[in-house]
């Protein structure tokens, strides 16, 4: 090959460019002579290019980033092996660390590109962004291209770096991007190179390329990089100073930066100083400024970049309180539809202003981007930030009451077709309520600070009705209190006792019904004072409901009736459902179950009328119960897993608890024991998940039982004494009984024989201070079986026959045959023929109510010809 050059001198060596904003800056050699001769040189090569190397100084401190740094290098290995080029690019929120991580990865890995490391800031945030033909020319300079042999034209240009850069191994960092054109044509064709892209903006047009969206720190690398700063004394004598720090720095390296380099630079100042300037937010952006560094800075770069629309959307968002949104309370409060909303917030990720959180369609600030954007709301017109946050709250309150009245069926919402959200279904419902909720009850306080009460109390009853339908008891009790706050200050009575109202409730489902019944009582009275007939059954029904719960049934009853009575003349369909409800409990827990299915059966139908999913869900349950009692445990099982499905549809992870313990309780009854062991850990999880104690305690017990017919006894009886050691804390006496008498046969087997005589007879009488004659049948029935087995026939007798006599005729046909069954067995062993002929009349009167019992009962004492005989 020949190559001519004229006579000249020519600069060779090391480039050396400008670090920062250095696009306009020469070009500085040092420089070497050649061919000062005037000669012609003949080779059959040309002399080797000078090895670039324009690399800014790394970071002394540089921190963490290991995982990311792997990656990088691991793709670029890949590259080099497979011979062709790798770019990665670096992307995130400004300040987290892009250009750092660039130019550490380039002083670290440059040494294995044999012709060097370029490096060029484009100034994608700048009014003018480095044009890339500009920086094709520096590049071509820095590679040893003359100045004179670079040509004019914008195409000869690209075509002319593209021949310089093609088959070279280099390492290019095009720091600071503006967009996808920009880097796209300094890419380098072929092979051998890595090329190291960092932006502001995600560039999700480039194609082929690795992606590292870069994050802020975590905690532990936010304390590593202040020790570095700093000292380790600095960080270490105040370790949680120093964490508050890192917290009120939303872990960005950049207010990390700063926020030790004051620390550093101010005398005397302490890390517990320093932590109670930047507690408040108002004041916090301006602490976090050093010298030129300063966050607000770093973020108004980006801000002013983007147009009208998403600036207006980005300080528009401030409204929202709650950690996260998505594109319905969006369009909400920036008065855009929603499909421009959806638009707005894909420029903003797109600019790393907003982030995508965990869950699909759902977006978030940084701590410190949602303080910039407040402030940059603020300063807006003040019509303008009222009507939006106005707009807000009014789509909120609308959209609860949609997702109330799908879930709960209480009414029939007729909205606007805008300013709420788009629900039409259980599942649509559901899911506003589980993506906002948040945001709608954090929204009462800022209602609270801005609005006048009669809003806040609007807003309040809306979310109570959905929180107690979905079982959100945290948001609940927030809502209750600032409603009955609001509702002090407007002049009508009624919003009061609403909260009251509910407040009861919460207390009720919490098991607190010492307050439940307080509150219950003030309701009443307050409702006889309004003189408001249905204020006056509402109120009843409460009370009558917590007397019931609390074992006065002779006062619930009345109470109850009154409801319903009001309610029949009212035509209130949904509202007498729940008085039928309420009574058909009574009589179950008297025993009196097939009154009580004709009250849930007439219940369910008013559920399904009035498209009451909850309501339907609840009765389906408890209705199942009543036929559990009746031993039609099939029956049972399909109504449960009826309502099981409805109550996972609206989410209530309560009631899911309430029906996963039923259903085991059902299962264990058929003897699927692995079945219902696996239903009440499954439900100690969900209670774990609320911090249920009570229920957890409740699902633990009932495991405790399915453990010790699976033999598994020395499980069963920690599972049991954990559970009652909890409702005896809790002073859960109902379900502390409860737990009492179905552990009989767990401390009978364990011989801790008087522990379980002694505990039954305190659950039996708390169970007769209930009024819960089917608990304390139910005691006597187990210790019968238990005295059977160890074959102590004179207890067993007297607690069969004390079943017999104590639930009369309120025993189903079913449970009468059982009990008689365990009597007869007794009698006869006992040779009192007495007995044993009052206890075959019984079964002849159940088996002519329900011939079906025979062929049960037969089974059941298979084996027992003397017994079967008589």
């Amino acid at each position: 090959m020949r190559w001519d050059r004229p006579p000249a001198t020519e600069a060779g060596g090391e480039a050396a460019v400008a670090v920062g904003g250095d696009a306009m800056a020469p070009i500085i050699t040092n420089p070497t002579m050649h061919n000062t001769f005037n000669l012609t040189v003949r080779c059959e090569e040309p002399p080797p290019a000078a090895r670039a190397r324009n690399l800014p100084p790394g970071v002394p401190d540089f921190t963490g980033r290991a995982s990311e740094i792997e990656v990088i290098e691991r793709e670029a290995l890949v590259g080099r092996h497979g011979q062709h080029s790798v770019t990665a690019v670096v992307t995130g929120k400004p300040g987290v660390g892009k250009t750092c991580l660039a130019v550490h990865l380039a002083h670290r890995m440059g040494a294995a590109y044999e012709d060097g490391e370029l490096y060029a800031d484009l100034r994608g945030v700048d009014e003018r962004p480095a044009l890339p033909e500009e920086i094709m020319a520096r590049f071509m300079q820095a590679l040893g291209v003359p100045e004179t042999e670079i040509p004019g034209d914008t195409c000869l240009r690209l075509d002319a770096y593209r021949r310089t850069v093609t088959g070279r191994s280099l390492l290019i960092v095009l720091d600071n991007a503006a967009d996808e054109k920009q880097v796209r044509t300094l890419l380098p064709p072929g092979a051998g190179s890595l090329v190291l892209v960092t932006s502001r903006n995600r560039l999700m047009g480039l194609e082929s390329v690795h992606r590292c969206d870069l994050e802020t720190f975590p905690t532990s690398a936010s304390l590593d990089f202040m020790r570095k700063v700093v000292g380790e004394d600095a960080v270490d004598r105040e370790p949680r100073d120093a964490q508050r720090v890192a917290e009120f720095c939303g872990h960005l390296p950049l207010a990390l930066r700063i926020a030790a380099i004051r620390l550093h630079s101010t005398c005397n100042m302490r890390m517990s100083d320093l932590a109670r300037e930047l507690r408040d937010e108002r004041d916090r952006l301006e602490a976090l400024k050093a010298g030129d560094l300063a966050v607000r800075a770093a973020f108004n770069l980006s801000y002013r970049k983007m147009g009208k629309g998403a600036r207006n959307t980005f300080k528009s968002l401030a409204h929202v309180p709650g950690a996260d949104f998505g594109t319905g309370i969006c369009s909400a409060v920036t008065g855009l539809e929603v499909r421009q909303a959806a638009k707005m917030l894909r420029k903003l990720v797109d600019a790393n202003l907003v982030e995508q959180s965990e869950v699909p369609g759902r977006f978030r600030f940084h701590d410190l981007l949602k303080v910039f954007s407040r402030e940059k709301m603020e300063k807006g017109p003040a019509d303008r930030v009222q009507g939006d946050r106005r707009r807000m709250l009014t789509w909120l309150q609308r959209s609860a009451l949609k997702a109330q009245s799908t879930l709960g069926g209480v009414f029939e919402v007729e909205l606007p077709d805008s300013g709420s959200a788009e629900i039409d279904s259980i599942e649509t419902a559901a899911a506003w309520v589980d993506s906002e909720l948040l945001n709608a009850v954090a929204a009462l306080g800022v209602a609270e600070f801005y609005d006048a009460p009669e809003r806040v109390v609007g807003l309040a009853l809306a979310l109570s009705g959905i929180c107690e339908t979905v079982g959100r008891w945290s948001e609940w009790e927030t809502v209750i209190d600032a409603g009955a706050r609001a509702a002090g200050e407007v002049e009508v009575r009624s919003p009061t006792l609403v909260f009251l109202t509910a407040r009861a409730n919460l207390a009720r489902y919490r098991r607190e019904f010492s307050e439940a019944l307080s509150c219950a009582e003030d309701v009443y009275a307050g409702a006889r004072a309004t003189g408001l007939p249905a204020s006056i059954a509402g109120a009843a029904n409460l009370l009558g409901c917590l007397k019931m719960e609390t074992g006065q049934t002779d006062e619930a009853l009345p109470l109850l009736r009154e409801s319903l009575s009001i309610y029949e003349k009212l035509d209130l369909k949904h509202e007498v459902g729940k008085v039928l409800y309420n009574l058909g409990t009574i009589h179950r827990a008297a025993g009196e179950t097939e009154k009580a299915i004709g009250y849930f059966e007439r219940d369910l139908t008013v559920c399904v009328e009035t498209m009451d999913e909850s309501g339907a869900a609840e009765t389906l349950n408890t209705l199942a119960l009543a036929y559990v009692d009746m031993g039609r445990l099939r029956k049972a099982e399909e109504l449960q897993r009826e309502a099981l499905k409805k109550f996972s549809k609206i989410l209530n992870p309560h009631k899911i608890s309430m029906v996963t313990n039923d259903l085991a309780i059902t299962l264990r009854r058929q003897g699927r024991i692995e079945e219902a062991l696996a239903l009440h850990l499954k439900d100690a999880e969900i209670c774990r998940d609320v911090m249920n104690l009570s229920g957890e305690a409740l699902a633990r017990s009932n495991a405790a039982e399915a453990l010790h017919r699976l033999g598994r006894k020395s499980e069963a009886i920690e599972y049991s004494m954990t559970a009652r050691s909890v409702f005896a804390r809790l002073g859960d006496d109902q379900r502390l009984a409860q737990a009492m008498i179905s552990h009989i046969p767990i401390l009978f087997e364990g011989g801790r024989i008087e522990e379980a005589v002694e505990g039954a007879a305190a659950a039996i009488e708390t169970m007769r201070l209930l009024g819960d004659v089917k608990a304390v049948v139910s005691a006597h029935q187990v210790l019968a079986r238990e005295y059977e087995v160890i074959e102590n026939w004179d207890e067993s007798l007297r607690h069969a026959m004390q079943s017999l006599e104590i639930g009369g005729t309120a025993l189903t046909p079913y449970e009468r045959a059982a009990t008689c069954g365990l009597a007869l067995s007794a009698a006869s062993k006992l040779g009192r023929r007495s007995e044993v002929a009052h206890c075959v009349s019984i079964l002849q009167e159940a088996f002519a109510v329900d011939p079906s019992l025979r062929g049960a009962f037969v089974r059941a004492f298979e084996g027992e010809a003397e017994l079967l005989a008589l």
